[in-house]
C-alpha cells in the first residue's frame, strides 16, 4: 500500500511520536509505501520513508502554525491520491485518524480549569485563537465524509468522541497500543539496574518508583511529591531504605524549579530527583521497582504498557485511558482520584514491604502485557487498512 502519514514531528522522543515512529517501521519492514509529512524529522528518521518537509512560515504564531500546517496537508494530500491516508495530528481531513488527546473541550478542564490561575485567565485561554482553530479544525475532522474511521487508544477517548460528534462505534474504533516485547522486558532489570542506579548515585537496596512523564502538573508530579511525605511520616520504606521517585521527561526550567522547591519544603528532596528526557527510556524501566501516573487526563498512556512489559506493577489514575489495561490488583492498581496521596503512598509501601507481592506483580505485568504485543496491534491496523481501502474502491467506483 502507498501510505501518507501526517504529523508535525518525525522522532521517536513522545509518546504518540515513539508509536508513530514503530508503526513506520512495522509498514517499511512489510514492503508498504510509507511517505511522511511533517515540519521536523531526526536524524534517526527510516531511510526507506520518503520525507515531505512541510513549510513552517507561521512557526512564531502558534495559531498560524497549526492552521498552517493543517491548510498545507488540506491542498497537497488529497486522500484520493493514496490508498491510505493516516492523521496523528491536528487536521482536518484524513481517511484514518489516531487520536491522541481527546475532544478539546474535555481536555480543556484538565489543561485550562485545573491548570491554575484567575477566572479572567481561564476566560482568555479558552477564547485564544489557539484554541478556536483546534476546535475548528476537530469539528471538520469528526465529520461523516472527511474520514473513514477514527481510531481511538481507548473506551474514555473513543466515548468522548461519540459523544460529543454523534458518532457511533463502527465509525470510532477502539485499538490499544502495541508495545515492544523485546525492546521492554524483564530482561532490562538485569541488564540496566545497577550501571544506571549506579550513574544516578542510587542505592541498589533503594525503593525506586518511576514516573515518566511530560507536562508535570498534568501527569500528578505535586501528588507523587506529597505521596513520599506521607511515606516519610509513616516511618519510610522498611528496613530503613532510600526512597527514590525518578521523573523522567520534559518539563519548563521554571515548573521544575517550584516542584524542587515544593520537596524542599515538605522535607522529600532527597526522594523526589528529575531527570529530564531520556532517549533509551527502556534503561529506566530497568531502574525502577513501580511506575506511577497519577494523571488528570491521558488519552492512553503508552508508558505503562511499556513499564509492565518490563514487568513493573503500575499506579495509575482512572483518567488515563490505559487504566483499562491494568489489572485491579493484579499488575497494578487504578486510582479513582489523581490527587489520593495517601493512596499513592499505601501502594507504594504495599510494594516496598511485601516482596513476593512486588516479584508476583512483575511477573502479572509482563504477561499481561505480552497480550498487547506490537505484533498484535500492527496485524488490527493492517486490517483496518484493508477495510477502509476497500471502502474507498467501493466509493470510487459508485462515483464513476
Amino acid at each position: 500500500m502507498r501510505v501518507a502519514i501526517t504529523h508535525t514531528r518525525y522522532t521517536n522522543q513522545g509518546g504518540v511520536e515513539r508509536y508513530i515512529w514503530d508503526l513506520v517501521r512495522r509498514l517499511c519492514e512489510e514492503g508498504h509505501d510509507v511517505h511522511f509529512f511533517c515540519h521536523f524529522t531526526d536524524e534517526h528518521a527510516d531511510p526507506r520513508v520518503t520525507i515531505h518537509k512541510v513549510p513552517n512560515t507561521w512557526k512564531q504564531i502558534r495559531f498560524m502554525k497549526v492552521w498552517s500546517f493543517d491548510r498545507w496537508l488540506t491542498q497537497h494530500v488529497k486522500a484520493d491520491e493514496w490508498d491510505i491516508v493516516h492523521g496523528f495530528t491536528k487536521t482536518s481531513f484524513q481517511d484514518v485518524y489516531t487520536d491522541g488527546s481527546g475532544c478539546l473541550l474535555d481536555y480543556q478542564q484538565y489543561s485550562i480549569d485545573h491548570a491554575g490561575g484567575s477566572a479572567l485567565k481561564k476566560s482568555l485561554k479558552r477564547a485564544s485563537l489557539h484554541q478556536k482553530v483546534i476546535l475548528e479544525i476537530e469539528k471538520r475532522r469528526f465529520t461523516r465524509g472527511n474520514f473513514q474511521r477514527i481510531v481511538v487508544m481507548s473506551d474514555l477517548v473513543g466515548d468522548q468522541i461519540k459523544r460529543r460528534y454523534a458518532l457511533d462505534s463502527s465509525e470510532v474504533i477502539t485499538i490499544y497500543n502495541g508495545i515492544d516485547t523485546e525492546r521492554f522486558s524483564l530482561a532490562g532489570r538485569d541488564r540496566w539496574r545497577i550501571e544506571i542506579r549506579d550513574r544516578i548515585v542510587v542505592p541498589q537496596s533503594a525503593f525506586v518508583v518511576l514516573c515518566v512523564a511530560n507536562d508535570y502538573k498534568r501527569k500528578g508530579v505535586p501528588a507523587l511529591i506529597e505521596a513520599a511525605r506521607i511515606v516519610r511520616e509513616r516511618g519510610g520504606i522498611p528496613d530503613g531504605r532510600l526512597l527514590r521517585i525518578a521523573v523522567v521527561g520534559k518539563e519548563s526550567f521554571q515548573y521544575e524549579k517550584e516542584l524542587t522547591h515544593l520537596a524542599q519544603a515538605k522535607g522529600v528532596s532527597e526522594n523526589i530527583k528529575f531527570y529530564g528526557p531520556q532517549s533509551e527510556i527502556q534503561r529506566w524501566y530497568g531502574v525502577a521497582d513501580a511506575m506511577f501516573l497519577p494523571t488528570r487526563f491521558d488519552a492512553f498512556g503508552n508508558v505503562v504498557l511499556e513499564a509492565m512489559a518490563a514487568g513493573l506493577p503500575c499506579v495509575v489514575s482512572d483518567r488515563a485511558g490505559a487504566a483499562e489495561v491494568v489489572v485491579e490488583g493484579k499488575t497494578g492498581w487504578v486510582l479513582p482520584d489523581p490527587d489520593d496521596s495517601i493512596g499513592m503512598a499505601q501502594r507504594i509501601l504495599d510494594l516496598a514491604r511485601d516482596p513476593k507481592l512486588l516479584a508476583d506483580m512483575s511477573l502479572a505485568a509482563r504477561a499481561e502485557a505480552e497480550t498487547y504485543s506490537w505484533d498484535r496491534h500492527f496485524k488490527a491496523m493492517l486490517r483496518l487498512y484493508e477495510e477502509v481501502l476497500a471502502l474507498k474502491r467501493i466509493s470510487k467506483r459508485r462515483i464513476a
